[in-house]
């Protein structure tokens, strides 16, 4: 083990980006008997949804029973839907972001229900993902990042923007919200009461690790796209409210430009 270290120090710089590397390489190069086992070219999800004319999107319930085939930017070949989107989280948020703290739960990635935004292009018989999420249902709660103390600041101001408060309950399957409610209370009791207060708890959810891929051009199109897709696909699947967490600006000023 002091050898393996000392090699990936000497390599990578850190064993860290070394187990990064590693997580990746293993992913891309399965043997290509294991990796094709199941390979149907003809197999598509005709219940999928068409977003902007050529990009499908779908919400899959569980992605290790999938047996579809992608494309990523981070392989040469197509790999199985829960292996692309485990790549994609390893060199969006690891490798780019150095979150390496994502390394001990890629099996998060691996399973359960996710959001996929993916096109078909005229070059390739498999579609190539293009954004990927994490839903969450309430029934796993208690493994909900969302309310993990690793995302709770005490510095923190919450915006209880009374309008706002107003639309999310007459949204949603709420109690009544007021603003007097949350006066002098910290951003973690706040959520706390705000998920106490929706009333059918199946309408709620948790999305998180949205990933962006594809041309860098046109990153700020995927982003939009995406966050569409997903708004549409969880309002038609019964979602009325999402609890996330958001990494980018771009993102927090879209929704806020957004506002009722």
């Amino acid at each position: 083990y002091f050898h393996i270290e000392q090699m990936a120090i000497k390599v990578f710089g850190c064993l860290l980006k070394c187990s990064t590397e590693f997580e990746m390489f293993k992913l891309i190069h399965k043997p290509i008997s294991v990796l094709h086992r199941h390979l149907d070219v003809t197999k598509k999800n005709s219940t999928s949804a068409i977003i902007d004319e050529k990009y499908h999107y779908e919400l899959v319930q569980d992605i290790s029973t999938d047996e579809r085939y992608f494309h990523t930017e981070f392989s040469e070949h197509p790999l199985p839907l829960s292996d692309a989107i485990v790549l994609i989280n390893i060199a969006t948020f690891i490798k780019e972001h150095k979150w390496y703290e994502m390394l001990n739960h890629l099996e998060i990635s691996s399973k359960g229900e996710h959001f996929i935004l993916y096109q078909y292009t005229d070059n390739n018989i498999y579609p190539t993902i293009i954004s990927s999420a994490l839903i969450q249902t309430t029934s796993n709660k208690h493994d909900w990042l969302f309310f993990d103390n690793f995302f709770q600041n005490i510095k923190w101001k919450p915006n209880l923007n009374a309008d706002g408060l107003l639309s999310l309950s007459h949204a949603t399957s709420m109690s009544p919200l007021t603003r007097s409610q949350f006066v002098d209370k910290s951003s973690t009791e706040i959520e706390n009461d705000l998920f106490y207060s929706i009333l059918d708890k199946t309408k709620a959810c948790e999305a998180i690790r949205l990933t962006i891929s594809g041309e860098k051009s046109k990153a700020n199109y995927h982003l939009y796209l995406a966050q569409k897709g997903l708004a549409m696909a969880l309002k038609e699947s019964g979602r009325d409210i999402v609890f996330t967490i958001i990494e980018k600006p771009a993102m927090v000023l879209f929704y806020q430009s957004m506002n009722l």
